[in-house]
């Protein structure tokens, strides 16, 4: 358990030790425990007016989308033989129903059913898009150790995956106080350097790269180099590929709806 600790900050010492046999249940168990309390935790504490800030800045994004789904409707083979007052009708039928459903939610027992689902599910989600994210790394990281020869498994890659990925456990506790603490949902607030930063307290780039996403390419870099002996600048820019990778997926998703601009 101590090198779980001891791997965020002599992470050399820790992979050097682990050549031979690298756990995987324990990181495993470290991560999925943390996932689902954080997870939960942020789902429960989110304060009423923040829901329904976000939930009404959601409904005005989905309302542009309608708009231009319509549009494009209205110019393909999808709209049929329907005349113009028809076609006009049931997107009107559609946005009436829409909305009867947003009330609802927004309702007190909506939120707070909402609240229920979110707690339960929302780790859930985040437990499925763990697993998917740590499999295709160890994937990557398994061809790019065939490249350069290394003689480790892909269930080793996976547990060269799980340990490297502790910082995870920071960034999950860092997104969660400000939600338990005062109910607002400000997940990159206190770990993006680059935010602080006039002019880009919003910018989706900047917000998403995090002080964890740097601290897991220094682990993997470090913890690549002692644990299959290869140059320390070939490990680096093996672990530096997945991380931009994720870095801008993560940017472009909140780009799309961001929680620091839905006033």
């Amino acid at each position: 358990m101590i090198d779980l600790l001891r791997v965020l900050i002599v992470p050399g010492k820790v992979f050097a030790s682990l050549r031979t046999r690298i756990p995987l249940v324990l990181p495993l168990a470290v991560l999925t425990f943390f996932v689902l309390v954080f997870g939960a935790l942020q789902g429960w504490f989110i304060s009423d007016e923040e829901y329904l800030r976000i939930h009404d800045a959601s409904l005005e994004l989905s309302s542009e989308w309608q708009e231009q789904i319509a549009e494009i409707l209205g110019r393909t083979p999808i709209r049929r033989d329907m005349s113009e007052e028809e076609f006009e009708e049931t997107m009107r039928s559609h946005r009436e129903q829409t909305e009867e459903i947003m009330e609802t939610l927004t309702s007190e027992k909506g939120i707070h059913s909402l609240r229920k689902v979110q707690t339960f599910f929302g780790p859930m989600s985040m437990l499925c898009t763990l697993a998917i994210v740590l499999l295709l790394e160890a994937t990557y990281f398994l061809i790019a150790g065939n490249m350069m020869k290394c003689s480790k498994q892909w269930s080793d890659w996976i547990g060269f995956s799980l340990w490297t990925s502790m910082p995870l456990v920071i960034f999950l506790l860092l997104a969660t106080l400000p939600t338990v603490w005062a109910g607002v949902y400000d997940p990159y607030g206190l770990q993006a350097p680059l935010r602080w930063i006039p002019g880009l307290e919003t910018n989706a780039f900047a917000l998403t790269l995090t002080v964890p996403v740097v601290w897991t390419v220094w682990i993997r870099s470090v913890g690549m180099h002692k644990w299959i002996e290869k140059p320390m600048p070939l490990c680096f820019i093996i672990a530096l590929i997945p991380a931009i990778v994720g870095w801008l997926i993560e940017a472009g998703q909140l780009h799309v709806a961001n929680p620091y601009t839905m006033l």
